[in-house]
């Protein structure tokens, strides 16, 4: 059975991210949320560095991230509005600063449109859009983080005997013949367990990657997976790793990995790639508990 036709029952439905003015906001599969910041209208990325905005007690904190090119020791000037309203030092080699969202901090973000970094001298490092953040902070008080419901998944032992290897006339079945000029289909094999291989099926002039078969040590080989991306073996890790493509103006794509379970390929975790211009920065929507192996 192909992973596409399990993925109904095993994922997650993520919760769409929130947008607040330049402040977007994600949850993850325990509905903890965080608010992003966003490159306004007509910034420039370079400018407006990833600031976190979150909340894991009482007290939420702003993660300030300071340019790795500001030495360690420089004190640093925040300001909204050009209004000063904290001093800090960088701690150098590009470590950001946490600030708790609280008292005087608070109050000025709250009313402010602009808040700037800047070296003695006046020289601005960095740039955060304030436009939203009141939305965003609300949106992250009002979440009630929930346990998650677990699924586990048992993965059998690799097994001692070698990787199934088929002949290059049965690959050629499989993903059918290299065109004039084309470079032999050839497969990577790895043991799941005792008695299945994932082999990983290369045909060099498709360009459509490694396609994944499982293939028991007695019978046919059969898909391993069905999803509009093409994936990797991890073999230390023991998991497939998909990457699936960007949702326009949503997010920058989707991991999902899949782990072994004896029969079939199961979905162990599934991570929205919340941000990727600037920095990135991913948020779990689902995760198995994954035992064994």
């Amino acid at each position: 059975m192909s992973v596409a036709l399990l993925l109904a029952g095993q994922v997650a439905v993520a919760i769409a991210p929130v947008d607040a003015g330049d402040w977007r906001v994600f949850c993850d599969h325990r509905q903890r949320c965080v608010a992003l910041s966003q490159v306004p209208e007509g910034g420039e990325p370079d400018a407006y560095p990833l600031v976190v905005l979150r909340r894991d007690g009482a007290v939420a904190a702003v993660d300030l991230p300071i340019p790795t090119t500001v030495a360690a020791g420089t004190r640093m000037t925040v300001a909204v509005d050009t209004r000063t309203i904290a001093e800090l030092i960088a701690p150098g080699r590009g470590a950001g600063l946490s600030l708790p969202f609280s008292g005087k901090l608070a109050g000025a973000l709250r009313r402010g449109r602009m808040l700037t970094l800047a070296e003695p001298g006046g020289r601005v490092r960095a740039r955060v859009s304030l436009t939203g953040l009141t939305a965003a902070m609300s949106a992250l008080a009002d979440a009630r983080p929930v346990p998650p419901a677990e699924t586990v998944i048992d993965m059998p032992p690799v097994g001692a005997g070698a990787p199934r290897s088929l002949s290059r006339k049965q690959l050629e079945k499989l993903v059918g013949k290299p065109a004039k000029g084309c470079a032999t289909v050839y497969a990577r094999g790895y043991r799941l367990d005792a008695a299945h291989t994932l082999l990983e099926v290369v045909s060099p002039c498709r360009g459509a990657g490694a396609l994944p078969y499982v293939a028991p040590d007695k019978g046919d080989p059969e898909p391993a997976v069905d999803l509009p991306a093409t994936g990797a073996w991890e073999p230390a890790r023991r998991r497939y790793a998909v990457l699936l493509p960007a949702t326009p103006g949503r997010d920058c794509g989707v991991r999902r990995d899949f782990v072994w379970d004896g029969a079939r390929f199961r979905l162990a975790e599934e991570r929205v790639i919340a941000e990727c211009r600037r920095a990135t920065y991913e948020v779990t929507t689902y995760r198995a508990v994954v035992r064994g192996g």
